[in-house]
């Protein structure tokens, strides 16, 4: 008599498609996947951060172009 059996971590891990190794790690698997959306999270951040200043700058030396053009 041949008993089948359902592997329930293959079942449960296809759910999450992409992060489903991440699964298979359990707890440190969600710090990871929770370190990296920090990460993530920080350089969306820094690159808004950079578009800004680098938009002041312009602006700032178009200022000056006009005020030396004016004198």
């Amino acid at each position: 008599m041949t008993l089948l059996t359902i592997d329930s971590t293959a079942a449960a891990g296809s759910q999450f498609g992409v992060f489903e190794k991440l699964t298979d790690y359990g707890a440190l698997g969600l710090i990871v996947l929770a370190l990296g959306y920090v990460a993530w999270m920080f350089v969306n951040k820094l690159k808004k951060e950079n578009e800004d200043l680098k938009k002041k700058v312009e602006s700032l030396q178009e200022r000056l172009l006009e005020t030396k053009l004016h004198k």
